[in-house]
């Protein structure tokens, strides 16, 4: 493969070059693309994994470009807001972009053509956020105005409603501990709004990325939607629900895991895996929002109160890689699928995702025979843990190229600004 500038220029054998790089032995894959990140400060929040820390982890785990959720202040609009989110995101080491969380959906309606221009082709809905019920109307508006321009709204849905009911009477009951937290967030919950947003993507032909599914309910929703020629529609899976199930809250430590939703039953997990390999998941997304162990450990925190989120882009190839492809659950094309060229399709990122004359070079040499254990104090993000601590993990990579420059290699190559926004294009 011959590399010029920053671009792929030829595949095959190609003339001596001044610097080559070795790949015997190793798997040569496009940069991962993750569709689902918060690295993104708010007005209120700020994340311990920020655009210098998170995207250290994620060229160490073979991601080379994030999306990021990012808020509107109070007050502000989407177009007044992107000088913000662009100065935020000075420090990152990765290329980016961004999915805008919409709180005011006439007003996003109203800026969405002059942000589309601008290359903000992504929208974010939280369909359990306080105000989705009483101003659905005004989403179904929003969506119809993004079928029409091709804009991709990714929508967490879980039904608020059934989650308030579920958090009262445990909490009535004084069932308050992590090990309630998966009754507070029931399947129902799930199956509830996904449903429901898959009518709103039907009658309005928007096209609707749904994030972290997490139950085999939910992904046999999807799986009967695509199914119709009448919905756009594209799932995604968070590596918490391929590796993990709900015994973990029986732990004393079990806040560690908390994230939303909750981990689901074993018949679950063997769900998801069925629907990364039979095209039900589109991609694998982190909603890589850590905190430090201290953070989701603060004694006497009811289960609604813990913060939720992991640390997940360092380990999400690595893992996928060594239980997926290594343990016969996934083609080795399949993964490359899953975590970058479909991504990077979803998203209108069209120099990313593959390996061709004219896409970008990101580049991950894999090494498909080092296996080392996951250890929080080998990992690059700011975590003092992680939540797969002591696994096991066959491979892993050795070097990863961003725009045909070594950024990781052992050792994080890429300084804080190397990383560059990317604009994002209507879907086709």
């Amino acid at each position: 493969m011959l590399v010029e500038g920053e671009r792929i220029a030829r595949i095959g054998r190609v003339p001596t070059q001044d610097r080559e790089i070795d790949a015997t032995g190793l798997l040569v894959l496009p940069g991962c693309v993750d569709l689902h990140t918060h690295l993104a400060p708010t007005a209120t929040w700020r994340p311990i994994d920020d655009w210098e820390h998170g995207t250290a982890a994620a060229l160490a785990g073979g991601v080379t470009t994030v999306l990021s959720m990012v808020q509107v202040p109070e007050g502000s609009s989407p177009l007044g807001a992107i000088e913000g989110w662009q100065r935020d995101a000075e420090g990152s080491r990765a290329d980016y972009a961004f999915h805008i969380v919409v709180n005011d959906p006439p007003r996003a309606v109203a800026e969405l053509p002059e942000l589309v221009r601008a290359g903000y082709a992504g929208l974010k809905v939280f369909m359990v956020g306080p105000r989705f019920v009483e101003q659905t109307e005004q989403y179904l508006g929003l969506y119809r105005a993004a079928a029409k321009l091709g804009v991709v709204v990714a929508v967490h849905a879980e039904d608020r409603l059934l989650i308030e009911r579920s958090t009262a009477a445990l909490h009535l009951a004084g069932r308050t501990s992590v090990r309630y937290f998966p009754a507070s967030r029931p399947v129902e919950a799930e199956v509830t709004a996904v449903r429901a947003a898959l009518g709103h993507a039907t009658d309005t032909g928007a096209p609707m990325y749904l994030v972290h599914l997490s139950s085999a309910a939910a992904l046999e929703q999807v799986r009967r939607a695509k199914a119709s020629s009448r919905t756009r529609v594209f799932g995604e899976m968070r590596p918490l629900y391929l590796h993990l199930t709900r015994e973990r809250f029986d732990r004393a430590d079990g806040a560690l895991w908390v994230g939303q939703p909750p981990l689901r039953e074993q018949a679950d997990v063997d769900a998801a895996w069925r629907a990364l390999a039979d095209g039900t998941i589109d991609t694998v997304g982190t909603d890589h929002v850590p905190y430090t162990r201290a953070r989701k450990l603060e004694p006497g925190l009811p289960f609604d109160k813990i913060p939720p989120g992991v640390s997940n882009l360092e380990t999400m190839l690595p893992m996928l890689y060594s239980e997926g492809v290594r343990k016969e659950r996934l083609t080795i094309e399949r993964l490359v699928d899953l975590l970058a060229t479909t991504p990077a399709r979803i998203a209108g990122l069209g120099s990313k995702g593959d390996i061709a004359p004219g896409k970008d070079a990101d580049l991950v040499l894999l090494d498909p025979a080092r296996t080392r254990p996951v250890r929080a104090a080998e990992m690059h993000s700011a975590s003092d843990y992680d939540p797969y601590e002591g696994w096991e993990v066959t491979g892993w990579p050795r070097v990863v190229l961003l725009r045909g420059q070594v950024a990781y290699d052992g050792k994080i190559r890429a300084s804080t600004r190397n990383g560059r926004f990317v604009p994002r294009s209507p879907l086709a």
